[in-house]
């Protein structure tokens, strides 16, 4: 039975293009352009950044300021019209730099050019080149700096003296997930795998529109053994999905976007992982499948709500730019849990973190199996009854 009814979903979906597209097309593509996206590394974006500092006198100090804006990436420019950031020192800069200078009295106009979420990094570059250039200047007023020789070696003497590396032995205990790749192919697997809703609801709105659903009453198997047919079913669909998800991800994203290779350091535990996962798309799925009674339904709830928990669980926008309330809700989301489940199998030690999070699919498969069948058997009674 479970066999007849997976070879019948498979050719279902295998015929409509649409199907393919959602359940592997768009989330292979989701993964390539989001990894395209997020592989523009900030140091490159901050090479393209303009400032132009403006005093109302030359001297030496303004002239170094301006080449520890360039050691931070910037670009230093003359041009008011090309400069994305202008900074405009005050009268008498030169003589205030150590001891004068009053609270805002340098201006930093930070350009349009400049997004919201690039200013706070660039503010801080800015502030680390004028710290170097007091460092600077207080070497030479103590005379640790000799002022006779060459900007460019002052400046070599204070790179040298402002370098911390050596004092620091660093422990990094997670491997951290800085490779684009490692950020977007877990997110947009789960986004892929969670997408099983719409072709579950639409097969479920055709056999209610055939008459398919009244039938299975003259059928000699229960509501209760249909359900569960359908459900292995699509779960083993899925499983495949998920498969082909992981090959693509894991294996090819990385060499077409030219990003590191990802490891995956536990592939049992993988593999289990992706079994709850899958359990769990589906069981949100069926919930959704059981609601709705109209294809615009099916495209509205379904794909609405998975879109929305896309977005809030940080696969479009990366949850370290997120505000502190958007992470609370994305706590919550079952898609969520899976990515972090995913992103974790790269991380060796991180079982704590997948069990922990495993344990709540678990139970959010649990609840909405529950309510799905709850559902389902009402949704045939009112066929019968209509």
């Amino acid at each position: 039975m479970i066999l007849n009814s997976l070879k019948k979903e498979a050719l279902i979906i295998l015929s409509d293009i649409h199907s393919i597209g959602v359940l592997l097309i768009l989330p292979v593509a989701f993964m390539l352009i989001m990894t395209f996206a997020m592989s523009g590394q900030s140091e490159d974006a901050i090479g393209k950044i303009k400032i132009k500092v403006t005093s109302t006198t030359p001297h030496l100090y303004v002239d170094a300021y301006k080449e520890y804006i360039q050691q931070q990436g910037f670009q230093i420019t003359a041009n008011d019209a090309l400069a994305d950031i202008i900074i405009a020192l005050p009268d008498g800069f030169e003589e205030k730099l150590l001891t004068g200078l009053s609270a805002k009295s340098i201006l930093l106009n930070i350009g349009t050019s400049i997004i919201p979420s690039m200013q706070p990094m660039v503010i801080q570059l800015v502030h680390a080149a004028f710290s170097k250039l007091r460092l600077h200047v207080y070497m030479l007023d103590v005379g640790d700096l000799d002022e006779q020789k060459p900007l460019t070696e002052q400046i070599t003497e204070i790179d040298n003296s402002a370098n911390v590396k050596q004092y620091f032995l660093i422990n990094v205990i997670d491997q951290p997930l800085t490779s684009p790749t490692l950020y977007s192919v877990p997110s947009w697997i789960i986004f892929g795998i969670y997408f099983i809703v719409l072709p579950i609801s639409i097969t479920v709105i055709n056999e209610q529109q055939n008459g398919t659903l009244i039938r299975l009453k003259t059928f000699p198997i229960s509501t209760s053994h249909y359900f569960f047919t359908k459900v292995s079913a699509f779960c083993l669909l899925s499983t495949v999905q998920f498969i082909v998800l992981t090959l693509i991800g894991i294996f090819i994203v990385p060499i077409l976007t030219a990003q590191p290779p990802i490891a995956v350091n536990n592939w049992a535990l993988y593999f289990v992982s992706s079994l709850i996962i899958v359990v769990s798309a589906n069981a949100f799925a069926f919930v959704i499948a059981a609601l709705v009674n109209s294809y615009e339904q099916a495209i509205v709830l379904g794909g609405g709500i998975n879109i929305l928990l896309a977005a809030i669980s940080g696969f479009m926008v990366p949850m370290n730019i997120m505000p502190e309330i958007m992470t609370t809700i994305a706590g919550w989301s079952p898609l969520y849990w899976s990515a972090e489940v995913i992103r974790a199998t790269f991380v060796e030690n991180n079982n704590e973190l997948i069990f922990s999070y495993l344990t709540k699919l678990i139970i959010f498969s649990a609840v909405s199996f529950i309510v799905a069948k709850y559902l389902f058997v009402i949704k045939i009674r009112k066929l019968m009854w209509n």
